[in-house]
């Protein structure tokens, strides 16, 4: 059985390469405090020789440290066996009107009105940072309303990676202050509708290079939180890792030592298991 590559490395080693979510920090940071493990290992990739990028669970490295814990237990990735994909926002129980009012005061920020297609063709040219997706799905409108109805906004500014990555996280900020923010993978309100009927908008998000998430990790500038999708060949999931090993006084090597038993000995108890299909889980 092919296992995945699960290490215990130090938190100080670990650069985050997103924002946390606080609303979803704080109950994390209970529930370890009451299962005492930790039950999916957060991804990170190497990089700059003895530092890891976290790809996936950047809330759960910031619950570790609030919880003064030394070590972390994760899996790590070859970023190159990775497919990066991008997650976009649908907008819920808010109103647009009220967003658009506050998005227009951000300095740098430009905003202009265009078809769907259009947003589209210049977010893949990369000039624009976002855009805001209204196609609505309305009922049959004349052709007169139509050619006056912005299918969606166009975001543009910034020079620099860093500069355009500033100007996301303000938009972002203005409308989570205001509204329940709802992921998707589609770009288009019609769609994003079906699931999520009360949704007013979509703020589509481009599409990242690995070096680019690098390159922001190094910076220490991050990521609004909830855009990056990181697919994996292989991921471990409910390892269920005891708290008080990683947070206990053993060295680093000690403790790499007993989580290579802790592992072996659940394959020899045949407790591991790998799913060759998608799987669909409902108790997340």
């Amino acid at each position: 059985m092919q296992l995945p590559d699960l290490r215990v490395l130090a938190l100080d080693a670990l650069v985050p390469h997103e924002r946390t979510d606080p609303r979803r920090v704080n109950p994390l940071i209970e529930r370890l405090r009451h299962e005492d493990v930790l039950r999916n290992p957060p991804i990170v990739a190497p990089f700059d020789g003895r530092r890891f990028v976290v790809l996936d669970g950047a809330n759960r490295t910031t619950a570790f440290r609030a919880l003064g814990m030394p070590h972390i237990l994760a899996q790590v990735v070859p970023y190159e066996k990775v497919h990066l994909h991008v997650w976009h926002h649908a907008i819920t129980q808010c109103s647009m009107i009220d967003v658009l009012d506050q998005v227009c005061g951000i300095a740098g920020l430009r905003m202009s009105e265009c078809d769907l297609m259009s947003a589209r063709a210049a977010l893949a040219r990369r000039e624009a940072l976002a855009f805001i997706s209204l196609d609505a799905g309305q009922p049959p409108l004349d052709a007169a309303t139509i050619e006056h109805l912005p299918m969606a906004i166009l975001l543009a500014g910034g020079d620099t990676l860093v500069q355009r990555t500033e100007l996301l996280n303000q938009l972002v900020d203005v409308y989570e202050g205001c509204s329940k923010v709802q992921r998707t993978a589609g770009d288009s309100l019609a769609e994003a509708r079906i699931a999520f009927p009360d949704a007013s908008a979509v703020v589509v998000f481009p599409n990242y290079e690995p070096a680019e998430i690098i390159d922001l990790a190094r910076t220490g500038v991050r990521l609004p939180a909830g855009i990056t999708r990181h697919v994996l060949p292989l991921r471990a999931l409910r390892v269920n890792y005891p708290l008080d090993v990683l947070r206990g006084d053993m060295p680093l090597a000690q403790k790499q030592a007993h989580l290579s038993e802790w592992v072996h000995e659940r394959v020899r108890a045949r407790k591991v298991r790998a799913y060759a299909e998608p799987t669909v889980m409902f108790d997340e």
